[in-house]
This record gives structure tokens, C-alpha cells and sequence, in this order.
């Protein structure tokens, strides 16, 4: 597969560090080193910045960066680039004419812009990764915020034409979808972390004798609440605080945050525990985390955050702010803490109790390993990187295609599959469940989250959907795997007498609308089965869930699906018969049910065993901090 990447400010050559360069080029640059090692050939398209840089310059084996002559050959400040995106545009469509991706991936807003301008003109379909997005921007920096105006209205414009677009992290999802963006049409693939260069072993940077080390790394902007973090080890007595990132270690006398930092250390009375270093490179990156006692995340806002996952691949215990993708990557209690953002009174306190707690920072440690090792590793997200290529590619190819003329009537039916022909099917289908697992499992944590606090399922679907329904409910308010308090969850078809009723007086559209309106509340959630993805009656349900604040997820077939577009989340999940599609879903939901359990014994520590007469079923008992590590990182 040949993919056009466009990066118009984020080059992957850059170093590191400046007010515009960050994890925005480490994303671009290890994703399309690892697309190619994976088969893909890789051109990533990137302004140029200086007059002397060649047309092209080899990246990695399969890669090369290009760069684009768009404004004049200087470093600009990315949010002056807005007018220079038309001619990005321009150059980007003579050179696909004679060089045609089979996809196009924008990374930042503007360089959505450009790519979906160039490959408007030439078919060819487009994946937008924002990496941040200007609402959010704007909502925390506030009069700070210095992108152009009208770059929320752009990023709108963006999610109507783009035939994908990938997020980093939950909470993007639901910015996006304020926005406007269609669920379906939104995958959640988060940034990665290069574990051979960020391991547990390796070089550690010299320490001062007598002191607990904490780091912080990245840009010198105010937004990343390093300010927070000098504040707060005011509180923290026996503690340094090295800082890395920003302009090189010479030139930090003229950078003004660096300048602020510097006071705030001084005026609080850490001056001598505050170090700056500057700009380091990627090795000492990995060697200065390997020395921490732990590393300090809390910025007013994050999209992601990389250094909290090549923190933890290096074995050191994380203190994240609760925003952004730092919600799922450091697993509060497990892999780190969470504090609030813009709160150095919590952060000390926090702080404290950790420095004063060796085994519980050494088991954090290691969950942070494992847990960076099983869910962050390039290769898995380059993988599921090229399956969302490879999707909108057929899509966009299928749109294309010649329609087929409807059969005439009285045409042979369908040759119904053989038993071995039906068992390869599933087997097929079932191999393609694997890459939706973790979304199931995200759902069911979430479930659980929802119904330990109070909160109910409604479930619906019609036929063999409305078993399934019916089963899941049964799970939940029975048990599944652990011997747990019974959950709220109610199957919608399963009262016949007011399903009858309303059919009658109402219409069938309105069987299952009507009791979502009856029983649904604010923050419940409604999972809606269909395998065609077409049905009337779950429609209006999903419909009248999303009216009344319920959070809605759909399990659907693998076609076009008008319930998935009314949803906030869904799964396509099928293969070629119905009878395949239906248990597929029963799959999904024992995944589901099981992520539920699992979840419910992480918040209680005094669980039982598993249900007697479960096979194969693990012993769960046990209060102590090493088992509900163990369980989290398993996740």
C-alpha cells in the first residue's frame, strides 16, 4: 500500500524540543517507519523550513519526507501557516498525479486542509489524525489561544469530508463528537512508544546524592503546568526536580518561560532543587526517566501525552493530570496517580505520599512495563493503523464500483452453506473480532463504571437480536464469572404486555422508543442489537436515548448502518450469513460481560471466586495491592 502522509509543520526530521516540535513529530515519524516495516511505502509530505533542504530525504528503509515549498523556506509559527495551505495543496496534487497514493493521512488541522483539497481533485480518500484540537485549545488558554479564528469552524469542515479519522484517546472521541464528527466513522488508535529505545535497563542519569528525583519533560510552554510542579515541591521537602525540554541548555537564559520558570523557583524558595536542562536527546530522554523516583505529567490540557508511555516503558511510576489521553494510559493506583490539573496543593501531597512509599512506586514501575509493552508498542498500532487504510481504500473503491442490477424475480435462490462451510465462516469472522477486543473491553469498564454507580443498561434489539439482548441482561443481573452484587439492566422486548400495548396505540416504530423514555435516565446506557443495522423500531430507541443524555452503543452487522450513525459508539461486526453475524455478537457480549466482572473486582477487593460450575474458572480472592495490578495490566 503507498500512503501519502501530511504533516505540514510537525516534520519528522526536526529535533525535538521547540515550541512547535514534539510528539506530534515523534507520532509521525515512528508511525511511518513501522507502516513500512510492515509493507507500506511511506512519502510523508512536510513544509520546508529552511532554504537549503533537499527536494527529498530518506527517513527510514521505505520512507522518505518530502518537502513542500509553501510560504517562504523559514520557520514560521505553525499558527501562522494558514495561508500558505492552498499552494501545500497545489504542489501536493502535481505530485500525486504522477506519484497516487491509496491514502492520504493528515496529521494536524491544517494539514487536513491541504490533503483533502489535493485529493478532492484526484479521488483518492483521506484520514485525519488532529493530534489536538483548536475547541479545546481555546476552552483552557483562553485569550492565550493564538489560532486563527476560524480554526474550529475549519476542524468541522474537516470531519464532514474526511473518510475517516482517527483518535488518540476516549476523551477525543467525545470532543469530536461535539463537533459533529459521525461515530462510525471514527476509530480510537492511540500514539505509541519506541520500546527499544525505552526500556527498564539501560543507562540512568547521575543523581544528587541525598535527594528523591522527579522529572518532567517536554515543551517549555506555560499550558504544560510545569509551574504546578515547581509550586508544588515547595511541599515536598528532599526532592529535586530536574526539567528537561525547550531551547538548548545555553540559549535557556532567553526563553521566556524558561526566564518564568526560573522566578517561580526562586520566589517559592526551590531554586537550589529546581535544574533545568534543555533540550536532550532521545537517549538521555530514556536515561534521565530511568533515574526518576517519579515523573511529573500535569499540564492544564494534554491531547495525549507521550512522555507519561516512554515513562512507564521505562519502569518509572507516572503522576498524571486527569485530562486527555493521560486518562487512558496511567492506570490511577496501578501504573500512577491521577491529581487535577492546576493543583500544586494536591500534587505535593500526592507527591509525598509517593516518594514515601518505595513498594508501591517499584510495583507501579512494573505495571507501567507491562502495560506499555501490551497495549503501546508501535507495531500493534501501526497494524491497526493500515486496517483503517485498508477500510477506507475498499469503501472509497466499492463507492466506485458499477452498481449490480438488482436479480430477477423468480431468480435461483441462495445456496444455503454446509456445516463445514458455515464453520469456516465463523472462524473468519471470529479472526477479525480480535481487533475490535479492546474497544469491547473499553465498553465494558465503562458499563461497569456507569452501573456500580448507580446507573442502568436498557438493551434492545428484534429476532435473534432480541435473544441476545435478552442474555446479555440475564449476565447482568445474575452473574457472569465473579459472584458479584446483582446490576441494573433491563431488556426491552422481554415485557410483553406494555411491547403489545404500545405497538398497538403507537405504532411498532415506537415499542422500545417509549420504554427508553420510560426508564432511561441521564448517564445510563442503551445497547442496541441489529444485524442488518436497519431496523426502524432500534432506531427511534437509539434515537431517544441520545435525546434524554443516555450514553449509546450499537453491535451491528458489517454493512452500511443508519443505527450506527445515530449512535455514539458501534461495532460492525458480522460476516456473510445473518446466522454467522448473530454469533459473532454473542461473542462480543460474553467479551463485554467479562470486562464487566473484571472491572468490578478491581474496585472490590473483597470479591469472591468465580460462580461454581464455571470451567477454567481462576481464583479471585484477595485484598492485596499486587493483585489488582496484576489484573489491570492483564487488561
Amino acid at each position: 500500500m503507498k500512503v501519502a502522509m501530511v504533516s505540514e509543520h510537525a516534520s519528522p526530521l526536526a529535533t525535538l524540543g521547540g515550541v512547535d516540535a514534539g510528539g506530534q513529530n515523534v507520532h509521525v515519524a515512528a508511525l511511518a517507519t513501522e507502516l513500512a516495516r510492515q509493507g507500506a511505502e511511506v512519502v510523508v509530505h512536510t513544509r520546508r523550513d529552511a532554504p537549503g533542504l533537499p527536494r527529498r530525504v530518506a527517513l527510514a528503509p521505505g520512507v522518505e519526507v518530502d518537502h513542500v515549498s509553501a510560504g517562504p523556506p523559514l520557520e514560521l509559527p505553525k499558527d501562522e501557516l494558514l495561508p500558505y495551505m492552498g499552494s501545500f495543496a497545489e504542489e501536493l496534487v502535481e505530485q500525486w498525479r504522477h506519484e497516487r497514493p491509496d491514502v492520504v493521512h493528515a496529521h494536524f488541522w491544517m494539514s487536513g486542509l491541504a490533503a483533502l483539497d489535493a485529493a478532492r481533485e484526484l479521488g483518492i480518500p483521506v484520514v485525519q489524525t488532529f493530534h489536538a484540537l483548536g475547541v479545546v485549545k481555546r476552552r483552557y488558554q483562553g485569550e492565550k489561544d493564538t489560532s486563527p479564528v476560524e480554526r474550529v469552524e475549519l476542524e468541522r469542515e474537516i470531519l464532514r469530508r474526511a473518510d475517516h479519522v482517527i483518535a488518540t484517546c476516549s476523551d477525543e472521541v467525545f470532543e469530536l463528537l461535539r463537533l459533529g464528527a459521525t461515530r462510525s466513522r471514527v476509530a480510537v488508535i492511540p500514539c505509541g512508544v519506541d520500546l527499544d529505545a525505552f526500556t527498564p535497563d539501560g543507562r540512568r542519569s547521575r543523581r544528587r546524592p541525598g535527594f528523591k528525583r522527579l522529572v518532567s519533560i517536554g515543551r517549555l510552554v506555560e499550558r504544560k503546568g510545569v509551574g504546578n510542579a515547581i509550586s508544588g515541591l515547595a511541599s515536598v521537602p528532599g526532592a529535586e526536580l530536574v526539567i528537561a525540554g525547550g531551547p538548548p541548555r545555553e540559549r535557556l537564559g532567553d526563553d521566556p518561560e524558561a526566564q518564568r520558570l526560573t522566578r517561580l523557583a526562586r520566589a517559592v524558595g526551590v531554586e537550589e532543587r529546581v535544574t533545568l536542562r534543555g533540550r536532550i536527546g532521545r537517549g538521555d530522554v530514556a536515561a534521565l526517566l530511568r533515574s526518576a523516583d517519579a515523573v511529573v505529567c500535569v499540564p492544564w490540557y494534554e491531547p495525549f501525552g507521550i512522555v507519561p508511555l516512554e515513562a512507564m516503558a521505562c519502569g518509572a511510576p507516572v503522576v498524571a493530570a486527569a485530562v486527555g489521553g493521560m486518562v487512558d494510559t496511567v492506570v490511577d493506583g496501578v501504573t500512577g496517580v491521577h491529581v487535577p490539573p492546576r493543583d500544586p496543593e494536591r500534587l505535593a501531597e500526592t507527591l509525598r505520599a509517593l516518594l514515601d512509599d518505595e513498594a508501591r512506586r517499584q510495583a507501579y514501575g512494573a505495571a507501567g512495563v507491562q502495560r506499555a509493552r501490551r497495549r503501546y508498542g508501535w507495531p500493534r498500532i501501526a497494524a491497526a493503523t493500515l486496517e483503517v487504510y485498508a477500510g477506507v481504500a475498499e469503501r472509497r473503491a466499492a463507492r466506485e464500483r458499477p452498481a449490480r442490477p438488482a436479480p430477477r424475480r423468480g431468480a435461483a435462490r441462495r445456496r444455503v452453506p454446509s456445516g463445514r462451510e458455515h464453520h469456516a465462516a465463523l472462524l473468519d469472522a471470529l479472526e477479525l473480532l480480535k481487533d475490535e477486543i479492546d474497544t469491547l473491553e473499553s465498553w465494558g469498564e465503562r458499563l461497569a463504571e456507569q452501573l456500580a454507580g448507580g446507573r442502568r443498561l436498557l438493551a434492545v434489539g428484534n429476532g435473534g437480536s432480541a435473544a441476545q439482548a435478552q442474555h446479555l441482561t440475564a449476565e447482568l443481573v445474575g452473574r457472569f464469572l465473579m459472584e458479584r452484587a446483582p446490576l441494573s439492566a433491563i431488556c426491552l422486548h422481554a415485557d410483553t404486555s406494555s411491547l403489545t400495548a404500545i405497538g398497538n396505540d403507537y405504532g411498532v416504530e415506537e415499542v422500545f422508543a417509549r420504554q427508553v423514555r420510560a426508564h432511561g435516565r441521564p448517564g445510563d446506557v442503551l445497547l442496541a442489537l441489529s444485524t442488518s443495522g436497519r431496523s426502524p423500531n432500534v432506531i427511534r430507541a437509539a434515537e431517544a436515548a441520545r435525546e434524554i443524555g443516555m450514553t449509546c452503543w450499537a453491535l451491528t452487522g458489517a454493512g452500511a448502518s443508519p443505527l450506527a450513525d445515530v449512535c455514539d459508539e458501534a461495532l460492525r461486526l458480522g460476516g456473510a450469513e445473518t446466522s454467522t453475524t448473530q454469533e459473532l455478537h454473542l461473542v462480543a457480549l460474553h467479551i463485554l460481560c467479562g470486562a464487566v466482572d473484571r472491572e468490578l473486582a478491581l474496585r472490590d477487593p473483597a470479591r469472591k471466586e468465580p460462580a461454581r460450575g464455571v470451567r477454567g474458572g481462576r481464583r479471585a480472592h484477595g485484598r492485596g495491592f499486587a493483585r489488582r495490578q496484576e489484573q489491570e495490566v492483564r487488561r
